[in-house]
């Protein structure tokens, strides 16, 4: 499995105007990193997703996600918000945490575990709040790794 997170695309961010302004931000850190063509349509898709249903999972994360024939590598961006944001989310409550993941058309299965697998670790309070409290990118990142290792030792065949 190719790395799903790279220290160029977690990013602590002081706050977002809107919903819609952190995914465009968060397509274009996905962009840079070579993951897509036509990130417009990427994020299209994932614009779309959102509302048919809010990606807010609760517990002040969301994870915005789509697969889309633009997309050549598997791949997440993180957000951390020092401002709450808005989300629609399940239980109402805005969000400080953001994975956006970017899916090839071809990945389902390797997708839906590592959506499983991210989901269930986030849900556990002490790790999800250890990781909301990073000061520091590098903070982050390193617990953002911490989760890589966790999804990939969930998703061996």
């Amino acid at each position: 499995m190719t790395k799903l997170f790279k220290r160029n695309l977690v990013k602590i961010i002081d706050r977002f105007d809107d919903k819609n302004h952190c995914l465009d931000y968060m397509t274009g850190l996905l962009a840079q990193s070579g993951c897509m063509e036509f990130p417009d349509r990427f994020l299209a898709a994932v614009k779309g997703r959102e509302e048919i249903m809010s990606t807010g999972i609760g517990r002040e994360v969301a994870i915005p996600h789509a697969r889309d024939l633009m997309v050549n590598t598997l791949r997440i961006a993180v957000c951390l918000l020092k401002e709450p944001l808005e989300f629609q989310s399940m239980d109402s409550k805005p969000v400080r945490g953001v994975f956006l993941i970017a899916v090839p058309q071809n990945s389902n299965q390797e997708y839906m575990m590592i959506l499983r697998s991210l989901s269930e670790y986030l849900k556990q309070d002490d790790k999800r709040l250890e990781l909301l409290s990073s000061n520091t990118e590098e903070e982050l990142y390193t617990k953002v790794s911490e989760i890589e290792h966790v999804i990939t030792q969930n998703t061996r065949p």
